[in-house]
């Protein structure tokens, strides 16, 4: 006789939520090129970029969220301001958009 094993799977999103990474990858150049920082924050969480990203030449231009989560991009500090809403994989060259070098502040959440 042959014996075979089953596993229930969840049927909602639980398990992609737990698998899910709240992360955001920015780069100073297009083309996710010279200095990236990814940034792991809980979802939610507003998060400052000036400090690694001063606004002008060294501000973002290439920006990617982390698959299974998308992040809010806020022209102001503190989450204030224009938004600009990232997916996976991103935007390697945010000069095609309006947002070169203008983001200051980002969250993520769970897709």
């Amino acid at each position: 006789l042959l014996a075979l094993t089953a596993t229930a799977m969840p049927t909602n999103g639980e398990a992609l939520i737990k698998r899910a990474s709240p992360g955001l990858y920015l780069c100073e150049n297009s083309r996710f090129q010279g200095y990236c920082y990814h940034y792991q924050t809980p979802w939610g969480v507003c998060t400052t970029i000036t400090d690694r990203f001063p606004s002008g030449v060294h501000g973002v231009s290439a920006a990617g969220a982390d698959p299974g989560n998308w992040c809010t991009l806020y022209s102001e500090e503190g989450c204030h301001g224009q938004e600009f809403q990232v997916y996976y994989p991103g935007y390697e060259d945010l000069s095609q958009t309006s947002w070169n070098d203008r983001a200051k502040s980002y969250n993520c959440a769970a897709l």
